[in-house]
């Protein structure tokens, strides 16, 4: 069957088949993929057009008056579907899907539908969100009634923090991230997700200490408050990806937090040739260094040789371990590393420097 769409990947890459006017190409490369009836009927597709293209299998109706140009059904749109369509980055098919849900919500509820909480994290960017979350939007009272769609909707007086990302109407990102940590509070087991997308947001540079606090003023007297500034006080910029915070957290867990998150090592001209995600120092001497990968970083052959030559170097300093970010989701990370400390005698707070140099 011939593929009518495009290909959306986190890279805007687009594959384009014939048929397709310019104009729901590019929309569909800023929408994941999905295009509205009246988006199509200003791109030139008239409704019967648009009726014969589902009818032909060649265009999804996802809901009403949405429609999919990519006919791989969400639940296979996996990193290996994404390596096959050419995608720069696989493992950002998660966040395409992310952003995705949080569209579709938006172009259920109407024009006047504003993203919030993860669904607006979403749009903004942010990684390390649950799979599984309900896309939320926002309608003003005197908005029209729209029909039913996915995720939840509540009705608010105001509408005066929105701000445009893609076209699109959402929360700022302190009021998204501060509707977010509620909407994990209120859910058990949500920790790690929490944590990890506000050690996004800080080590990105998307919110610096005044939008922190303005998170935490947000979040104060709500319920689930406490919780969220629990998890707001287990922030570290240190750990740069959502499987670097999963690793650190169940670390800390352990008993065995890392003595330094990217750790720095130079030569002795004082270059840089690596940054250790987590490193703990021995007390006979010599160093544990964990490395958390990811698929898309170390993946090609030159990633490859760099890293060869990168971990042999820092095998003369110390024990390399190297994990994946299943890993640090399902602690064995915490396991090996609590192992090999307990076997070197190693105790929590030892003073280590931020900066390690190779001898001569």
């Amino acid at each position: 069957m011939r593929r009518w769409g495009v290909g959306v990947g986190w890279d805007g890459a687009v594959r384009r088949s014939s048929g397709v006017p310019d104009g729901v190409v590019r929309l569909a490369s800023q929408q994941e993929g999905l295009v509205t009836s009246r988006q199509l009927a200003a791109c030139g597709v008239p409704r019967q057009r648009v009726a014969d293209k589902v009818a032909q299998g060649t265009l999804v109706r996802v809901s009403r008056g949405v429609f999919d140009v990519e006919l791989v059904p969400v639940v296979d749109r996996t990193p290996h579907w994404a390596r096959a369509q050419g995608w720069e980055r696989p493992g950002a098919v998660v966040d395409h899907l992310h952003r995705r849900a949080a569209i579709l919500a938006l172009f259920e509820r109407g024009s006047a539908a504003i993203a919030v909480g993860l669904a607006a994290l979403a749009l903004h960017e942010v990684r390390g969100l649950p799979a599984d979350f309900d896309p939320a939007v926002t309608i003003p009272r005197r908005a029209p009634r729209t029909s039913p769609g996915r995720g939840s909707v509540r009705r608010a007086r105001r509408s005066d923090d929105v701000v445009i990302v893609r076209g699109l109407r959402a929360a700022p990102l302190p009021c998204a991230v501060a509707q977010a940590l509620l909407e994990l509070a209120s859910r058990p087991g949500r920790r790690r997700y929490a944590v990890a997308l506000l050690d996004d947001v800080v080590s990105r540079g998307l919110i610096d200490l005044d939008g922190l606090r303005e998170v935490r003023r947000r979040v104060w007297h709500r319920p689930g408050a406490a919780q969220a500034r629990e998890w707001l006080d287990q922030v570290n910029p240190g750990s740069q990806s959502p499987a670097e915070t999963w690793a650190r957290l169940s670390c800390e867990d352990a008993g065995c937090p890392p003595d330094r998150l990217q750790l720095e090592v130079r030569n002795h001209a004082g270059i840089l040739i690596a940054r250790v995600d987590m490193a703990w120092l021995l007390p006979r001497g010599g160093w544990l260094f964990a490395e958390i990968d990811g698929q898309d970083v170390h993946s090609t052959p030159l990633a490859v040789v760099r890293d060869r030559t990168r971990q042999n170097l820092l095998a003369d300093l110390g024990a390399v371990l190297r994990f994946t970010g299943r890993d640090a989701w399902s602690g064995r990370v915490a396991d090996e590393v609590a192992r090999r400390l307990t076997t070197a005698g190693w105790r929590p707070r030892r003073p280590t420097p931020p900066t390690l140099h190779l001898p001569h």
